[in-house]
């Protein structure tokens, strides 16, 4: 790897960057409209960017900053098609995340399930071989937080830095209790499940995403917390073996 490569994480509500020098990481998140931000960052020396965005013409903001400066940008699913088989009738839907992610994961460990916890928490199986077998979706924490906010406008606001336990005596801490907890019970029934339809007993299990962290404090499976996995994807396009 060259020094001084930058990959770029859009996902629905934030531009998550990094930059890979010889020495070391380092990372930022901003606005994905926050042009003055992504200069700021951009202050030393880059050669090259790699990015991918969830969201139609996510990366629009970053690709004008890059051109300013010269910095040539791929972006995977356009410039960078997926390396891994597809296990899905119709590919194309595949989003881009998850098979950035799958890559990292199968280029280190092999066979793996990957749970990506954001705006939506994804739950990924990828073998061996480098087939993207799928999964599932469901909310994140803080859309189950905000959808019950939505639709329940009189319950308390969720806490997701709150430290649950069931029962509960408040009405506060049922809420908190209710949005943190389930959600692992989420991740853990959708992982049980997906082990148990693809034997996949022995497939290294990782979580990463931004709110990685709810699961990590409340949730029973022993997952290897990876929160640059999407990074790592990104930097493995860029150097396809």
């Amino acid at each position: 790897m060259a020094d001084e490569l930058l990959t770029l994480d859009r996902g629905n509500t934030t531009l998550d960057c990094m930059l890979h020098t010889a020495t070391g990481l380092v990372r930022q998140r901003m606005g994905p409209d926050d042009a003055d931000a992504l200069r700021e960052f951009l202050s030393g020396p880059v050669v090259r960017a790699i990015g991918l965005s969830v969201v139609d013409q996510g990366l629009s903001m970053a690709q004008l900053v890059l051109e300013e400066l010269g910095i040539p940008l791929s972006v995977a699913g356009i410039d960078v098609p997926c390396p891994l088989d597809v296990g899905y009738s119709d590919p194309s839907t595949l989003g881009v995340d998850r098979w950035v992610g799958a890559v990292a994961a199968w280029r280190e460990w092999g066979n793996a399930i990957i749970v990506d916890c954001g705006t939506a928490a994804t739950v990924n199986l990828v073998t061996r071989e480098g087939v993207f077998v799928g999964g599932a979706i469901g909310p994140g924490p803080r859309t189950m937080a905000h959808g019950l906010g939505d639709c329940a406008g009189a319950l308390p606001v969720v806490d997701l830095d709150a430290e649950p336990a069931v029962p509960t005596s408040s009405s506060l801490d049922a809420v908190n209790a209710g949005v943190s907890i389930g959600f692992c019970g989420l991740v853990e029934r959708l992982v049980d499940d997906l082990i148990e339809a693809t034997s996949s007993q022995q497939a290294a299990l990782l979580i990463t995403g931004g709110d990685a962290p709810t699961y990590l404090r409340h949730g029973r499976i022993p997952f290897q917390h990876v929160p640059d996995l999407v990074h790592r994807g990104l930097r493995c396009l860029d150097e396809p073996e």
